[in-house]
Parts: C-alpha cells; sequence; structure tokens
C-alpha cells in the first residue's frame, strides 16, 4: 500500500511545484501522531497552526465530536527535517495521512498555518477532500514571526500570545512557558522560522479562484494576525464559500469560542458535506 500512496505523492509534486521532503525521497512512511474522538458522521481532519499543537484542539474537539469523526492530527513543526515543515511539504504530509487511512473525500479543519496546509492539499489532490472550514488560514497575507529571534525568550513569547487571544485569560503562565522551553532548542526555531518564510512566501490569491469544495471561513473579528480583511478577501476569492465571524476573539477561535465554533462547523456540514447523511440528527 506505501508504494501506491508514494506514487500519488510523487504526482502531487510538480502540481504544487515544490522540492521532495527527505521522507519522499527516501520512500519512508512518516510516523503520525493523532488524538480521535466520535464514532458517527463524516471524517473531520484537524490541523494546527505554527505554533499550535494537539492541545489546541482540547475544548472544541469533544463537541465536534458529537456530530463528527475527529481526528487532530500533529504537524511534524518541531521534529521533522528542514525539508519536511514548508508548507507544501506539510501538505504532502497531511496528503499521505489521509490516503493511508483511506478517509477520502475528507472534510479538513486548519487554523492558521494548518488552513494554509489544508489549501494546499486540495489544490495537489481535490478529490480527496469533501469541505474546507478554514480559521484565521495564512497564505494570503498575515503578520507573521519569520522574523523570530533565534533566542526567543520569554517577553517575546508573551508578547505574541497576547496579540493571538483577545481574551487573555489565555495566556497563562503554564502556556507561555511551555511555548519557552519549546523555543529553547535552536534547532527547533529554526525550523519554525522556516516554516513561517515559506507560508508568507505562497501567496494563494491566483489560485482561490480554482477551489470548487464548499468552504467556510470562521473568523475573530479582532485578529491581529490574519484581520478581518483577510477574511474578507479569502471570501471574495474562493468561488464557494461562506464567510462567519465573532466579536472579541482573536486569530484561535476554536480556543476562545469553541461552542460557537463547533455549532458554526456542525451546520455547514450538514448542509454541505457529502456525508452529512450520517451525522445524529
Amino acid at each position: 500500500m506505501a508504494k501506491g500512496i508514494f506514487k500519488f505523492i510523487k504526482e502531487s509534486l510538480p502540481r504544487l511545484g515544490a522540492s521532495d521532503p527527505l521522507w519522499v525521497v527516501n520512500e519512508q512512511e512518516p510516523s503520525f501522531k493523532t488524538v480521535e474522538m466520535g464514532s458517527q458522521g463524516p471524517e473531520l481532519v484537524l490541523l494546527h497552526g505554527l505554533f499550535g499543537a494537539l492541545s489546541n484542539w482540547d475544548s472544541v474537539q469533544p463537541l465536534m465530536a458529537e456530530y463528527s469523526k475527529t481526528i487532530a492530527l500533529s504537524l511534524p513543526l518541531l521534529s521533522a527535517h528542514r525539508s519536511e515543515v514548508k508548507v507544501k511539504a506539510l501538505s504532502m504530509y497531511a496528503e499521505y495521512f489521509v490516503r493511508s487511512r483511506e478517509f477520502a473525500p475528507v472534510s479538513l479543519c486548519g487554523n492558521s498555518l494548518g488552513g494554509h496546509v489544508a489549501l494546499r492539499l486540495y489544490l495537489a489532490a481535490p478529490q480527496l477532500v469533501d469541505c474546507l472550514v478554514l480559521t484565521a488560514t495564512s497564505g494570503l497575507y498575515e503578520h507573521s514571526v519569520d522574523a523570530l529571534p533565534v533566542r526567543p525568550g520569554r517577553e517575546f513569547v508573551e508578547e505574541h500570545m497576547r496579540k493571538v487571544f483577545t481574551n487573555h485569560k489565555f495566556v497563562t503562565e503554564e502556556a507561555v512557558m511551555e511555548i519557552v522551553r519549546i523555543l529553547e532548542d535552536r534547532g527547533r526555531v529554526l525550523n519554525l522560522i522556516h516554516a513561517a518564510r515559506s507560508a508568507k512566501k505562497d501567496n494563494l490569491k491566483d489560485l482561490l479562484g480554482t477551489i470548487k469544495a464548499p468552504t467556510l471561513l470562521l473568523w475573530g473579528e479582532d485578529d491581529q494576525v490574519t484581520t478581518m480583511e483577510v477574511a474578507e478577501m479569502f471570501h471574495k476569492l474562493i468561488p464557494n464559500s461562506q464567510l462567519v465571524s465573532i466579536k472579541k476573539c482573536g486569530h484561535a477561535p476554536m480556543i476562545e469560542h469553541p461552542e460557537w465554533f463547533s455549532e458554526e462547523v456542525k451546520k455547514f456540514l450538514k448542509k454541505h458535506s457529502r456525508h452529512a447523511a450520517s451525522m445524529p440528527a
């Protein structure tokens, strides 16, 4: 099975205009870390952002698991080879996962860089995607951290988190120090810089008009990283898209407003997913 998947992945390379990630060159099946919840409804793969982790979905995933089979996938931003952390390489990683689990057509839900990865996966292999849910997505314009200092300290991390969250109750000492400890490793910092720069360079403006999948845009109206102006641009450029925003919310709506986020995804999937009939009443 792996050989067959690598054949498809290599066919995606010219469509992406990407160089080969090391695991593709070596035809070495990547490893995957997931958190999975739910037993009925459409499969829904959750993709986190640049500074994100599986824990980003902790509040919203149990809610979405009531109507879908949710699979939160960890992107290997901190541990992978430098060739494997660019946006296009991450989309191949996600494509391999979807193909290996035989999910297609699957719905993808991505935050920030994760939304960018979801878009790139669709553009490489549209037949694999049922619906797209994009929240605070990069790919057009963002106030990125490609200028991340080589030795970012506590002050930098706290300042960044205060830009991400409108409600500063989420900027806890524990959360700040978790990221600080991650960034103590210079190799991890360089990986994140590499990923951020690749996202900034990969502008999708001229490609968004080709997206045919139903697309839900969920946005915080106080997002300082990918502003509402960016949301409106995505809405204008993606033909079959719907934009829903919420006040007093920043760059991570699924964390700040999980109930609202889950309910909007539920309504959207019920209306647009090819697997809506499998959702509970």
